[in-house]
């Protein structure tokens, strides 16, 4: 079996299967390389089964694989004619021993029977009516025969028959001709009534369920909020992917730029916040988005394409639009929101970034923490500055791919040595108030949380525990507990 390329810089060229199968995949070093969008590193594989079938299997890609428009959902079979999807690429599957048209190869279909007329009764006029006929036939009056009469059996009608052509003796105990018309009728119309009065009853019964003054009520449609991002941008064997998604509250980020050794991916744990959520909704419908059309892809060629993709769904609302370089107002407007709202709250704008200004920001971020990391034994405070710095420089390293550059495990041993002296700070903090308390010196005791205060962040865990210790201890300084 061979396949055929149905679109793109190949279009018409074919490539023998292999008998040890065949790879597809974006990556070098798939038998078939797909350097473009909606195509993963190793996307699908083309093999035979033990009984000498061709097959298709699906890698697990993100975008899966379709056969003839259906999705393949571990292995489909292929056989001559398949149209295999991946991707934006399409390939069908071609006969090797067929000639010409790759459609050739498929089994021949039927040809569709001639329209009939509509079925009525019918007698066959033979060729030759002075033929002899059965013994137990009436006799027969011969017909004059037209000159122009055709040689050939012709089908007529009931009147046009001689009488008593091909017809047994009558049966005497039977209805003639024109009574059994008539019952037949009657038994028709005997029917008709019948199947009437019986969907009176049915209406009649049904009625009340629904009043007829008033339409039923519409269902409210409450779907839930869907968010779907993408930036994509291929340039040869250059490509960048960036897809942000959102469903049921879970978001799930993903980078894809192997050019450049950056990978990325991460599923939030925490779900996104309603409050969130219900902002995203407003924004987006302020801007007319769910009311635009889809717009056509503008500039795009197999070696250089960029595109973006924004779609939305909630309620009863759905749109999804798809845009090149040639864009509008309105989904510039959205993929702002997008851009402020999630990728700004979450830290996500740096994916977007180029390597450059990426890696200098990562040695600026990791300068810094080292700097606050030498100077804590005389300003204690600066060891939040120090883990925060570590690991917004460490979150910048790892969007690429391994090798990592040199600087990343020094900021991740940093950090490990950062986080390991905050917690040797709380553990020693806590003896010390717990001491404190035990011999009554209450003010060395607060004094020693606000040690600890002046240390760990406000907002973690460890500041609240630490204020609410200290609070209650003020309160054995108060007058009356004296």
């Amino acid at each position: 079996m061979k396949i055929m390329y149905l679109n793109g810089a190949l279009t018409g060229q074919t490539m023998e299967l292999s008998p040890a199968g065949v790879t597809i995949g974006r990556e070098s070093d798939n038998t078939i390389q797909l350097p473009m969008g909606g195509v993963s590193r190793y996307h699908a594989k083309i093999e035979r089964d033990a009984a000498g079938n061709w097959l298709i299997r699906d890698l697990g890609s993100t975008n899966g694989t379709l056969v003839d428009d259906v999705p393949v959902i571990g292995a489909s079979p292929l056989v001559a004619g398949s149209v295999i999807s991946i991707g934006d690429q399409l390939l069908r599957c071609v006969d090797s021993n067929a000639a010409g048209n790759p459609a050739q190869s498929a089994a021949p279909q039927p040809q569709p029977a001639p329209s009939a007329q509509p079925r009525q009764p019918f007698f066959f006029r033979p060729q030759n009516t002075t033929s002899s006929v059965p013994v137990d036939s009436e006799p027969v009056r011969e017909q004059p025969k037209p000159a122009s009469a055709p040689s050939a059996p012709t089908i007529v009608s009931p009147a046009e028959v001689p009488h008593g052509l091909f017809k047994k003796k009558q049966d005497r105990s039977r209805p003639s001709g024109s009574k059994k018309f008539l019952s037949n009728v009657i038994f028709a119309l005997i029917v008709i009534l019948a199947a009437v009065i019986g969907l009176g009853l049915f209406l009649k019964l049904e009625a009340p369920r629904t009043p007829s003054s008033q339409p039923p009520p519409k269902k409210k449609v409450d779907n839930p909020f869907v968010l779907y991002y993408e930036k994509e941008s291929v340039e040869g064997t250059k490509v960048f992917r960036f897809v942000l998604q959102i469903e049921n509250a879970q978001m799930e980020v993903t980078l894809d730029e192997p050019q450049n050794k950056r990978r990325y991916y991460e599923l939030f744990k925490e779900p996104v916040p309603d409050t969130l959520i219900a902002r995203l909704k407003q924004q987006i419908l302020d801007t007319g988005f769910m009311e635009l059309q889809q717009e056509k892809i503008a500039g795009t060629s197999q070696d250089n394409r960029q595109h973006r993709r924004i779609m939305v769904g909630f309620d009863n609302k759905f749109c999804d639009v798809k845009v090149s370089n040639d864009v509008s107002e309105t989904f510039n407007r959205v993929e702002t929101i997008i851009n402020e709202t999630l990728l700004d709250e979450y830290d996500l704008g740096v994916i977007s970034q180029s390597v450059d200004r990426i890696l200098e920001d990562a040695r600026t971020f990791l300068f810094v923490a080292e700097e606050a990391f030498r100077g804590i034994d005389t300003t204690p405070s600066n060891l939040p500055k120090a883990i925060t710095n570590y690991k917004l420089a460490l979150r910048r390293y790892q969007l690429f791919d391994d090798p990592k550059p040199t600087e990343w495990k020094t900021a991740r041993d940093g950090l490990a040595k950062a986080e390991a002296k905050l917690e040797e700070i709380r553990l020693e903090g806590q003896k010390n108030v717990r001491l404190f308390y035990e011999l009554r010196e209450y003010d060395k005791a607060v004094a020693e949380c606000n040690r600890l205060l002046a240390i760990f962040p406000s907002d973690s865990e460890t500041y609240r525990k630490i204020r609410e210790t200290k609070i209650n201890i003020e309160k054995k300084l108060s007058p009356g507990n004296k």
